[in-house]
């Protein structure tokens, strides 16, 4: 059993007598396990406070940008003096004192990519300095009102499945992961836990695990088996970015990396972060989830076939009895007549920003 979920299990009042008493045995006796589960506490407390989250991301994205640059930029600790100056009347000194720990915490940042082989999996890796046991996978220092996020160790893309609360993501996405959380601009930051994987696929499936705030989800796209062919046009959205980014292009090849027939080939401009990220079709129905792109052609993608992904995410719901993860394959995108600039409006809400907490090795 993995951290986190022992705190959860502790914290909703889940485990037996004997394994509650051994847990706060523990907690009395190994201080770096207790720390992990203070933050722990707070990260979840924060999440539930539904009506503060929007304002308070709002504000921290500011304060991040200010303070690392986009994409968490290295800081060096000589300039934390005029931040502290320039933010000095309006935060107590305990926020202060919470930034310049965000700031030594954060101050070493590496990017890389992950390969396999001349396909490369389009993920964005964020190395961290490691926290003391590799159990929190994300700080949250609570300053009055506001809240300073912790890097991700490498971000990508997701899409809704449907209306329960289901996402859709790369398996190599999440496969080293501690937690998982998702947002966009509509949806706050919220722990979404692992349901189903297909390694061979590369496919994983999530779902939001405060379902609160899917209860008005309404996805106006689908997963669709329908034939394509060579030529047709096709589009991305995905995250390789804090924003949402569209790429447009064609379909290149009914085969992906090596001639494999579970991948498409696509002619659309990738980078690492739209890993996850849906491939859809001119009636803006999903063909495909991004898989990676081609190491030494640029422009060339691949992304895995919808007709695949349907039928391992249908087996393993019919096997076990999650009738709510089913994809009915002749539904009708309700945005298909739509000008492509109104889909994209439409889709957004329901195409997200995947990052994942991964323990220390």
């Amino acid at each position: 059993m993995r951290t986190v979920e022992l705190f959860d299990l502790y914290l909703n009042n889940q485990l037996s007598t004997e394994n509650k008493k051994s847990f706060e045995e523990r907690l009395l006796n190994d201080s770096t396990f207790e720390q992990a589960f203070k933050q722990h506490k707070i990260l979840i407390e924060v999440l539930n406070a539904n009506e503060k989250q929007n304002e308070l991301k709002s504000k921290l994205k500011t304060i991040h940008q200010a303070a690392f640059g986009n994409d968490a930029k290295i800081i060096s600790l000589t300039n934390k003096p005029s931040f502290i100056k320039h933010y000095g009347k309006t935060i107590t000194v305990a926020a202060c004192t919470a930034l310049l720990v965000m700031l030594i915490s954060f101050s070493w940042i590496n990017q890389q990519k992950a390969t396999n082989g001349e396909l490369t999996e389009l993920r964005r890796d964020v190395e961290v300095l490691k926290q003391t046991n590799g159990v929190i996978v994300e700080e949250i220092v609570k300053t009055n009102t506001k809240l300073n996020y912790a890097p991700a160790n490498y971000e990508g893309s997701a899409f809704a499945l449907n209306n329960n609360g289901y996402v859709i993501t790369s398996y190599h996405m999440i496969k080293d992961a501690d937690s998982v959380l998702i947002e966009n601009g509509q949806l706050s930051r919220v722990l979404a836990n692992v349901v189903y994987t297909d390694s061979k696929l590369d496919l994983a499936v999530l779902r939001i695990s405060d379902i609160v705030k899917v209860k008005d989800w309404q996805v106006p796209f689908v997963i669709s088996n329908k034939k394509v062919d060579i030529g047709e046009k096709v589009f991305t959205l995905g995250y390789p970015r804090k924003d949402m980014v569209y790429g447009e292009g064609s379909l290149s090849s009914l085969s992906g990396y090596t001639n494999d027939t579970t991948m498409y080939q696509i002619s659309i401009p990738i980078n690492p972060g739209n890993s996850g990220g849906p491939l859809l079709d001119e009636q803006a129905n999903i063909i495909g989830v991004i898989r990676g792109k081609n190491k030494i052609a640029e422009g060339t993608g691949f992304a895995v076939k919808a007709s695949q992904i349907i039928y391992s995410i249908n087996e393993y719901a019919k096997n076990n009895n999650v009738e709510d993860l089913q994809i009915a394959v002749n539904k009708k995108s309700s945005i298909k007549n739509l000008k492509r600039t109104e889909q994209i409006k439409k889709a957004n809400p329901y195409v997200f920003n995947v990052l994942v907490y991964a323990n220390s090795k």
